[in-house]
């Protein structure tokens, strides 16, 4: 398991690491994933689980599914959540915390110093 996938979720860990499999090809638009079961065996988790883990997908548009017939990557990859995005803005806002805190800081010292001066 990736680091990134420490503390998610069992069925969280499940469906990232289909999701992997659809980002990097290894799944392909419409090809058929196992049944739930197959899911449960394959990244052994309980059967609920599994099916947790492809409702979520299913719900984010990563695969469709189809009564009696089986679960099917998506044609189009869903506009996902870019984390990388998450992890610029969790940056810029450090950034400007920084900056507060160096400007604070700063009038601090000077204040300090005014007070030694008197």
């Amino acid at each position: 398991m990736s680091s990134a996938m420490t503390g998610m979720a069992a069925y969280q860990r499940v469906a990232e690491a289909i999701r992997q499999d659809i980002r990097t090809g290894r799944l392909k638009a419409r090809d058929k994933l196992p049944s739930n079961r197959g899911v449960a065996d394959l990244y052994d988790v309980s059967l609920g689980t599994a099916q947790k883990a492809l409702k979520a997908l299913e719900d984010e548009g990563w695969v469709l599914a189809t009564p009696s017939v089986g679960v099917f990557v998506s044609d189009s990859m869903p506009e996902e959540h870019d984390r990388h995005s998450d992890v610029n803005d969790v940056r810029g806002e450090l950034a400007k915390l920084r900056a507060a805190i160096e400007t604070l800081t700063a009038r601090v010292d000077s204040l300090e110093a005014r007070s030694d001066q008197s």
